[in-house]
């Protein structure tokens, strides 16, 4: 009965923040401001890199979601280098009678990182018992954490000039994965007001022990997260 009552809170709770974080969706893109938006969001990755501690501790303690501007930004911006990573690497293969595959290809790849961090957002929000911040914080922290490895894919664009580049853009890729995944322990940690770096990192653990599954499971989709 307990169980049944357990489930039936987290099926509503996560109906209530779905809907939260759709209509705070739209009024973003309702309110949006493309040139006013942009110049914030690169002033915001500026300061970001300034001092990231705080900046992602500023918006791991918002609650009231004034950052989900920049996360949805940076999404967008994310899947527009992947498209275009994927369009090119598709067109030195291209065959008339793989269209349909080939479409299919760039759709799944252009939503990968939409999908990556709303999967890692709702495994952060379930698995937070207490001090529950709002799923757009979740995702707008986790969003700001992975600004390196959306700069990393950006650069990496560089190979579609030269595969010779890659020499420098591999390591900067993971150079810049490292960076992130820090940024996300430090984003998770702030959003679970966890204190003790003892306690919280089994926790840390769990979170990206689940995730790796889930990337197993999109695996199969070919939506590799």
């Amino acid at each position: 009965m307990e169980e049944n009552e357990e489930n039936k809170v987290n099926t509503d709770e996560l109906r209530t923040e779905a809907s939260n974080t759709v209509n705070q969706f739209k009024d973003t893109l309702k309110n949006a401001d493309i040139k006013k938006d942009s110049m914030e969001t690169k002033g915001f990755v500026v300061e970001m890199f300034q001092k990231p501690l705080e900046k992602i501790k500023e918006v791991a303690e918002d609650q009231n979601g004034k950052n989900f501007k920049y996360a949805i930004i940076i999404l967008i911006v994310w899947a527009c280098i992947n498209l275009i990573s994927r369009c090119f690497a598709i067109g030195w293969y291209w065959r008339p009678y793989n269209i349909f595959d080939n479409l299919i290809s760039i759709a799944t790849s252009t939503i990968t990182p939409i999908v990556a961090i709303i999967t890692l957002s709702l495994i952060a929000f379930f698995m937070n018992n207490k001090n529950k911040k709002p799923l757009t914080t979740v995702i707008a922290t986790l969003s700001i954490a992975k600004i390196p490895t959306v700069i990393a894919a950006a650069v990496s664009l560089l190979t579609i000039i030269s595969y010779k580049v890659s020499t420098v853009t591999s390591p900067f890729s993971s150079l810049c994965s490292v960076i992130s995944l820090v940024l996300t322990y430090f984003g998770l940690k702030n959003l679970y007001n966890e204190e003790d770096d003892s306690n919280f990192l089994k926790k840390f653990i769990i979170i990206e022990a689940i995730y790796y599954i889930a990337h197993i499971l999109f695996s199969f989709l070919n939506i590799y997260i």
